[in-house]
Protein backbone atom coordinates (compact mmCIF):
# COMPACT_ATOMS: atom_id res chain seq x y z
CA UNK A 1 0.00 0.00 0.00
CA UNK A 2 0.88 3.79 -0.55
CA UNK A 3 1.66 5.60 2.47
CA UNK A 4 0.25 9.23 2.66
CA UNK A 5 3.76 10.77 1.74
CA UNK A 6 4.44 8.62 -1.31
CA UNK A 7 0.15 9.27 -2.56
CA UNK A 8 1.41 13.15 -2.03
CA UNK A 9 4.89 12.76 -4.20
CA UNK A 10 2.79 11.06 -6.83
CA UNK A 11 0.78 13.70 -7.23
CA UNK A 12 3.22 16.10 -7.33
CA UNK A 13 4.61 14.70 -10.20
CA UNK A 14 1.60 14.61 -11.87
CA UNK A 15 0.35 18.10 -11.05
CA UNK A 16 1.70 20.53 -14.21
CA UNK A 17 3.72 22.91 -12.47
CA UNK A 18 2.91 26.23 -11.59
CA UNK A 19 4.44 29.87 -13.13
CA UNK A 20 6.72 31.45 -9.99
CA UNK A 21 4.46 34.16 -9.63
CA UNK A 22 1.04 31.96 -9.46
CA UNK A 23 -0.46 32.84 -12.98
CA UNK A 24 -1.69 30.25 -15.71
CA UNK A 25 0.02 30.21 -18.97
CA UNK A 26 -1.56 32.30 -21.18
CA UNK A 27 -2.74 30.46 -24.60
CA UNK A 28 -1.36 31.01 -27.55
CA UNK A 29 -3.14 33.29 -29.79
CA UNK A 30 -3.27 33.62 -33.79
CA UNK A 31 -1.07 36.45 -34.53
CA UNK A 32 -2.12 38.06 -37.95
CA UNK A 33 0.76 40.20 -37.93
CA UNK A 34 3.33 37.55 -37.52
CA UNK A 35 1.60 35.18 -39.71
CA UNK A 36 2.21 37.53 -43.04
CA UNK A 37 5.39 37.69 -42.00
CA UNK A 38 5.63 34.67 -42.41
CA UNK A 39 4.06 34.30 -45.48
CA UNK A 40 6.20 36.91 -46.78
CA UNK A 41 9.25 35.68 -46.25
CA UNK A 42 7.86 32.10 -47.36
CA UNK A 43 7.20 33.91 -50.64
CA UNK A 44 10.25 35.80 -51.22
CA UNK A 45 12.33 33.02 -50.20
CA UNK A 46 10.36 30.76 -53.30
CA UNK A 47 11.10 33.66 -55.63
CA UNK A 48 15.15 33.54 -54.84
CA UNK A 49 14.99 29.83 -54.42
CA UNK A 50 12.91 28.91 -57.77
CA UNK A 51 15.91 30.00 -60.58
CA UNK A 52 18.75 27.82 -58.62
CA UNK A 53 16.24 24.70 -57.57
CA UNK A 54 15.43 25.62 -61.80
CA UNK A 55 18.96 25.52 -62.76
CA UNK A 56 19.83 22.18 -60.59
CA UNK A 57 17.01 20.50 -62.61
CA UNK A 58 17.95 21.67 -66.25
CA UNK A 59 21.52 20.67 -65.53
CA UNK A 60 19.87 16.77 -64.99
CA UNK A 61 17.59 16.67 -68.25
CA UNK A 62 18.07 15.75 -71.60
CA UNK A 63 17.58 18.04 -74.30
CA UNK A 64 13.71 16.95 -74.76
CA UNK A 65 13.06 17.19 -71.43
CA UNK A 66 14.86 20.77 -71.23
CA UNK A 67 12.68 21.95 -73.95
CA UNK A 68 9.16 20.15 -71.74
CA UNK A 69 6.12 23.20 -71.28
CA UNK A 70 4.90 23.15 -68.92
CA UNK A 71 8.49 22.80 -66.92
CA UNK A 72 9.27 19.02 -65.69
CA UNK A 73 10.65 20.04 -62.21
CA UNK A 74 12.03 16.18 -61.50
CA UNK A 75 13.94 14.96 -63.94
CA UNK A 76 13.41 11.25 -65.68
CA UNK A 77 15.89 9.76 -66.20
CA UNK A 78 18.39 12.17 -64.63
CA UNK A 79 21.55 13.02 -67.21
CA UNK A 80 24.41 12.98 -65.45
CA UNK A 81 26.51 12.81 -68.55
CA UNK A 82 25.73 16.33 -68.94
CA UNK A 83 28.74 17.15 -66.42
CA UNK A 84 31.34 14.89 -68.12
CA UNK A 85 30.29 16.59 -71.53
CA UNK A 86 30.91 20.23 -69.23
CA UNK A 87 34.34 19.56 -68.90
CA UNK A 88 35.07 17.49 -72.03
CA UNK A 89 33.75 19.51 -74.65
CA UNK A 90 33.18 22.65 -73.18
CA UNK A 91 36.89 23.17 -71.56
CA UNK A 92 35.46 23.77 -68.51
CA UNK A 93 38.42 21.76 -66.54
CA UNK A 94 40.63 24.93 -68.31
CA UNK A 95 38.51 28.09 -67.18
CA UNK A 96 37.89 26.16 -63.44
CA UNK A 97 41.75 26.26 -63.46
CA UNK A 98 42.13 29.46 -64.65
CA UNK A 99 39.50 31.08 -62.28
CA UNK A 100 40.85 29.43 -59.34
CA UNK A 101 44.55 30.43 -59.42
CA UNK A 102 43.32 33.69 -60.12
CA UNK A 103 40.55 33.93 -57.50
CA UNK A 104 43.18 32.30 -54.60
CA UNK A 105 46.05 35.28 -56.34
CA UNK A 106 43.37 38.06 -55.16
CA UNK A 107 42.41 36.74 -51.88
CA UNK A 108 46.28 36.46 -50.65
CA UNK A 109 47.30 40.02 -52.09
CA UNK A 110 44.33 41.90 -51.22
CA UNK A 111 45.08 40.17 -47.25
CA UNK A 112 48.50 41.69 -46.92
CA UNK A 113 48.12 44.83 -49.32
CA UNK A 114 44.92 46.31 -47.98
CA UNK A 115 46.04 45.75 -44.41
CA UNK A 116 49.44 47.15 -45.20
CA UNK A 117 47.76 50.20 -46.46
CA UNK A 118 45.17 50.56 -44.02
CA UNK A 119 47.79 50.06 -41.50
CA UNK A 120 49.63 53.45 -42.78
CA UNK A 121 45.80 55.03 -42.51
CA UNK A 122 45.26 54.21 -38.98
CA UNK A 123 48.47 54.31 -37.07
CA UNK A 124 50.49 57.11 -38.98
CA UNK A 125 49.76 60.72 -38.93
CA UNK A 126 51.43 62.74 -42.11
CA UNK A 127 49.70 65.77 -43.97
CA UNK A 128 46.46 65.45 -45.63
CA UNK A 129 46.37 61.72 -44.63
CA UNK A 130 42.29 61.96 -44.05
CA UNK A 131 42.01 64.30 -47.06
CA UNK A 132 43.77 61.35 -48.96
CA UNK A 133 41.70 58.31 -47.18
CA UNK A 134 38.41 60.39 -48.40
CA UNK A 135 39.93 60.56 -51.87
CA UNK A 136 40.76 56.97 -52.00
CA UNK A 137 36.91 56.31 -50.69
CA UNK A 138 35.89 58.52 -53.57
CA UNK A 139 36.92 56.02 -56.05
CA UNK A 140 34.10 53.47 -54.95
CA UNK A 141 31.64 55.80 -56.95
CA UNK A 142 33.42 55.30 -60.62
CA UNK A 143 32.53 51.90 -62.10
CA UNK A 144 36.03 49.67 -63.24
CA UNK A 145 35.21 50.43 -66.76
CA UNK A 146 35.99 53.95 -66.61
CA UNK A 147 40.14 52.92 -66.51
CA UNK A 148 39.46 50.21 -69.26
CA UNK A 149 40.85 52.60 -72.46
CA UNK A 150 43.90 54.16 -70.20
CA UNK A 151 45.12 50.91 -68.99
CA UNK A 152 44.09 48.93 -72.38
CA UNK A 153 47.10 51.86 -73.90
CA UNK A 154 49.29 51.00 -70.81
CA UNK A 155 48.86 47.67 -71.06
CA UNK A 156 49.48 47.64 -74.89
CA UNK A 157 52.90 49.85 -74.73
CA UNK A 158 54.29 47.20 -72.14
CA UNK A 159 53.17 44.51 -74.38
CA UNK A 160 51.03 42.55 -71.81
CA UNK A 161 47.71 42.30 -73.24
CA UNK A 162 46.86 38.51 -73.97
CA UNK A 163 48.68 37.71 -70.83
CA UNK A 164 47.56 37.80 -67.06
CA UNK A 165 49.81 40.62 -65.75
CA UNK A 166 47.00 43.28 -66.62
CA UNK A 167 44.86 41.40 -64.20
CA UNK A 168 47.56 40.64 -61.51
CA UNK A 169 49.50 43.85 -61.70
CA UNK A 170 46.62 45.91 -61.07
CA UNK A 171 46.14 44.19 -57.57
CA UNK A 172 49.31 44.48 -56.19
CA UNK A 173 48.66 47.94 -55.45
CA UNK A 174 44.78 47.65 -54.56
CA UNK A 175 43.16 48.76 -57.42
CA UNK A 176 39.63 47.89 -56.76
CA UNK A 177 39.84 47.13 -53.39
CA UNK A 178 39.02 50.13 -51.80
CA UNK A 179 36.01 48.58 -49.22
CA UNK A 180 38.60 46.19 -48.62
CA UNK A 181 40.53 48.87 -47.20
CA UNK A 182 38.14 50.77 -45.15
CA UNK A 183 37.37 47.63 -43.45
CA UNK A 184 40.65 46.91 -42.11
CA UNK A 185 41.44 50.18 -41.46
CA UNK A 186 38.44 50.58 -39.27
CA UNK A 187 39.34 47.72 -37.86
CA UNK A 188 42.98 48.79 -36.73
CA UNK A 189 41.52 52.33 -35.31
CA UNK A 190 39.72 50.49 -32.71
CA UNK A 191 42.37 48.98 -31.04
CA UNK A 192 44.71 50.84 -28.64
CA UNK A 193 47.78 52.06 -29.79
CA UNK A 194 49.49 50.72 -26.42
CA UNK A 195 49.56 47.46 -28.01
CA UNK A 196 51.67 48.95 -30.70
CA UNK A 197 54.12 51.07 -27.77
CA UNK A 198 54.49 47.94 -25.71
CA UNK A 199 55.80 45.82 -28.72
CA UNK A 200 58.19 48.32 -29.55
CA UNK A 201 59.12 48.60 -26.04
CA UNK A 202 60.07 44.74 -26.30
CA UNK A 203 62.40 45.32 -29.51
CA UNK A 204 59.44 44.65 -32.47
CA UNK A 205 59.98 46.95 -35.57
CA UNK A 206 57.04 48.82 -37.01
CA UNK A 207 56.27 45.90 -39.49
CA UNK A 208 56.87 43.24 -36.61
CA UNK A 209 54.46 45.16 -34.89
CA UNK A 210 52.32 44.77 -38.24
CA UNK A 211 52.85 41.53 -39.16
CA UNK A 212 53.41 39.59 -35.75
CA UNK A 213 50.50 41.43 -33.68
CA UNK A 214 48.14 43.52 -35.46
CA UNK A 215 47.58 41.49 -38.39
CA UNK A 216 46.63 38.19 -36.41
CA UNK A 217 44.13 40.32 -34.36
CA UNK A 218 42.19 41.13 -37.49
CA UNK A 219 40.80 37.44 -38.24
CA UNK A 220 37.15 38.45 -38.77
CA UNK A 221 38.47 40.85 -41.39
CA UNK A 222 40.82 38.97 -42.61
CA UNK A 223 38.03 36.54 -43.64
CA UNK A 224 35.87 39.12 -44.92
CA UNK A 225 38.43 39.99 -47.04
CA UNK A 226 38.82 36.56 -48.32
CA UNK A 227 35.76 36.29 -49.19
CA UNK A 228 34.52 39.41 -50.77
CA UNK A 229 38.15 39.05 -52.71
CA UNK A 230 37.22 36.01 -53.86
CA UNK A 231 33.70 36.64 -55.40
CA UNK A 232 34.76 39.83 -57.01
CA UNK A 233 37.50 37.67 -58.75
CA UNK A 234 35.45 35.18 -59.36
CA UNK A 235 33.18 36.71 -61.08
CA UNK A 236 34.80 39.11 -63.10
CA UNK A 237 34.54 38.82 -66.80
CA UNK A 238 35.05 42.36 -67.67
CA UNK A 239 38.79 42.43 -67.29
CA UNK A 240 39.47 38.90 -68.95
CA UNK A 241 37.20 39.80 -71.84
CA UNK A 242 39.15 42.57 -72.43
CA UNK A 243 42.92 41.59 -71.82
CA UNK A 244 42.89 37.79 -72.08
CA UNK A 245 42.60 37.39 -75.72
CA UNK A 246 43.87 33.39 -75.87
CA UNK A 247 41.29 30.82 -75.33
CA UNK A 248 43.84 28.94 -72.37
CA UNK A 249 43.91 32.02 -70.55
CA UNK A 250 39.60 32.50 -70.34
CA UNK A 251 38.52 32.25 -67.12
CA UNK A 252 35.22 30.74 -66.20
CA UNK A 253 32.84 33.59 -66.68
CA UNK A 254 34.29 34.52 -70.20
CA UNK A 255 34.17 30.81 -70.77
CA UNK A 256 30.01 30.76 -70.42
CA UNK A 257 29.91 33.80 -72.58
CA UNK A 258 32.13 32.39 -75.13
CA UNK A 259 29.45 28.91 -75.17
CA UNK A 260 26.54 31.07 -75.83
CA UNK A 261 27.97 32.78 -78.66
CA UNK A 262 26.23 30.77 -81.31
CA UNK A 263 22.30 31.31 -80.39
CA UNK A 264 21.41 28.15 -82.89
CA UNK A 265 23.62 25.22 -81.42
CA UNK A 266 23.62 25.82 -77.84
CA UNK A 267 23.94 22.55 -75.23
CA UNK A 268 21.52 24.23 -73.16
CA UNK A 269 21.64 21.03 -70.40
CA UNK A 270 25.55 21.20 -70.52
CA UNK A 271 25.63 25.06 -70.15
CA UNK A 272 23.33 24.26 -67.34
CA UNK A 273 25.48 22.01 -65.43
CA UNK A 274 28.48 24.02 -65.94
CA UNK A 275 26.50 27.32 -64.50
CA UNK A 276 25.78 25.17 -61.68
CA UNK A 277 29.64 24.42 -61.18
CA UNK A 278 30.63 28.16 -61.42
CA UNK A 279 27.58 28.85 -59.13
CA UNK A 280 28.55 26.02 -56.42
CA UNK A 281 31.81 27.12 -55.18
CA UNK A 282 31.48 30.48 -54.45
CA UNK A 283 28.58 29.65 -52.70
CA UNK A 284 30.44 26.82 -50.74
CA UNK A 285 33.47 29.87 -50.01
CA UNK A 286 30.93 32.10 -49.07
CA UNK A 287 29.03 29.58 -46.83
CA UNK A 288 32.17 28.64 -44.98
CA UNK A 289 32.51 32.43 -44.11
CA UNK A 290 29.24 33.40 -43.66
CA UNK A 291 29.82 33.45 -39.69
CA UNK A 292 32.57 35.58 -39.60
CA UNK A 293 31.20 38.43 -42.26
CA UNK A 294 28.64 39.61 -39.99
CA UNK A 295 31.06 39.48 -37.14
CA UNK A 296 33.94 41.26 -39.31
CA UNK A 297 31.57 43.85 -40.61
CA UNK A 298 29.92 44.86 -36.91
CA UNK A 299 33.54 44.82 -35.78
CA UNK A 300 34.55 47.40 -38.24
CA UNK A 301 31.79 49.27 -38.29
CA UNK A 302 31.90 50.36 -34.40
CA UNK A 303 33.97 53.20 -34.64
Amino acid sequence: MLTTHTREAATTLQRPPMPKDGRQRKKLRFDPGLFATYIILFVGAFIFLAPFVWLISASLKDDAQFNLVPIKWIPDPIVWSNFVRAFTEFHLDLYLMNSLWLAAFSVVVNIVVCSLIAYGFARFHFPGRNILFFLLLSTMMFPAQVLTIPLFSVFRQLGWLGTFLPILVPKLFGLGATYEIFLFRQFFITLPKEIDEAAQLDGASTFGVYWRIILPMAKPTIIVTAVFSFLDSWKDAWGPLVYLNDNSLRTLPVGLLFFVRNLDDIAYPELMAATLIALAIPTIFYLFGQRYIDKGVVITSSK
